[in-house]
């Protein structure tokens, strides 16, 4: 039992030190936040100075346990009451716009020749809340760490560029409070995106495009059970079909989290505590990228989800003007 822990150690706090670093970097870069850096720190560290094998099994550590730890409480951020401060309509095009981008996400990536599971981190990672949400599903439907890491870094590069497109959008096309709030919180990839393109218009935009978002990361929890399922499915023979730990955990937290089961100071800190596992998982991720496969993959990884973002906001005015 020594010998396993002193094994992992080295790599555990390489990437709790990177981590952490990243963090504190991204309070001096706007908009790129800390998973971006991490990934990125880790990915440069290892294509500069190389990481060897005493670090390998801690880092391997790092990706696998730290972010299922990370998946589970993040279930605390799902507040399920939110649902009720959503129209029908609302919710109706929070429903076809995740759907629907995780299906763009899937063809235009199969369609300039991306692996399946590439092309589907990129429909999950702009169609549900960005970083996080490939985080959760990648653990079910991707195991090259390339294809995690330039996922995650082509999404919130995307996201970036949004918050200063949306609101010029949402004026250009006259766009009344309600339906730029949905445009903003309907499209944009992360909740720090949100939140900044939404009260650079004003305040009231900014709440509602919260809200939206909100509804948005709710879709997380039905779409990992769905992968889940269906990946079950097809690599096991066996018609029992078992449901990954942390998957069950993430429900549970969401349960915990929508009823107020913990004192809210301790679900602060659970999910603060959370976004920095997330972090530190991330950089495990950067720490096995190679540049060379990043060079190779990037420019159709970039080209495929730019086409899903300008998917997605064709589709978002088209649902506002003939739903909403």
């Amino acid at each position: 039992m020594k010998g396993k822990i002193s094994k992992k150690t080295p790599g555990v706090l390489l990437t709790i030190i990177i981590g952490l670093s990243a963090r504190y970097l991204a309070n001096w870069i706007p908009n790129l936040g800390g998973v971006t850096l991490a990934i990125l720190c880790g990915a440069l560290i290892k294509n500069t100075l190389g990481v060897n094998s005493t670090y390998t099994s801690g880092v391997y550590f790092a990706k696998k346990k730290i972010l299922s730890l990370a998946i589970i409480l993040m279930g605390l951020k799902l507040q399920l009451a939110i649902l009720a401060q959503l129209g029908l309509a609302a919710v109706l095009i929070i429903i076809i716009m995740v759907v629907a981008t995780i299906s763009l996400g899937y063809l235009w990536g199969q369609y300039f020749g991306l692996s399946r599971s590439f092309s589907l981190l990129l429909g999950i990672g702009n169609g549900v809340c960005g970083s996080s949400a490939i985080g959760a599903t990648a653990p079910l439907i991707a195991q090259d760490e390339e294809e995690i890491g330039l996922s995650i870094g082509v999404v919130n590069l995307l996201g970036t560029l949004g918050i200063f497109l949306l609101p010029v959008l949402t004026y250009l096309l006259n766009l009344a409070e309600a339906e730029s709030s949905i445009m903003i919180g309907g499209t944009l990839q992360a909740v720090g995106q949100v939140v900044a393109a939404g009260f650079s218009i004003n305040e009231r935009i900014g709440n509602l495009a919260t809200v939206i978002k909100m509804g948005r990361i709710l879709m997380l929890g039905p779409i990992v059970l769905l992968l889940s399922l269906f990946t079950n499915q097809e690599t096991k023979k066996e018609s029992k079909v078992t449901i990954p730990f942390f998957i069950i955990g993430f429900f549970v937290f969401s349960l915990v989290g929508s009823f107020n089961l913990l004192p809210v100071i301790v679900s602060s800190y659970l999910q603060n505590f959370s976004k920095i596992l997330l972090t530190i998982a991330m950089t495990a991720i950067g720490l096995e990228i190679k540049l060379t496969s990043l060079i190779n993959q990037g420019p159709k990884a970039l080209l495929t989800g730019g086409l899903v973002f300008i998917s997605q906001l064709i589709l978002i005015i088209s649902l506002i003007y003939f739903i909403y």
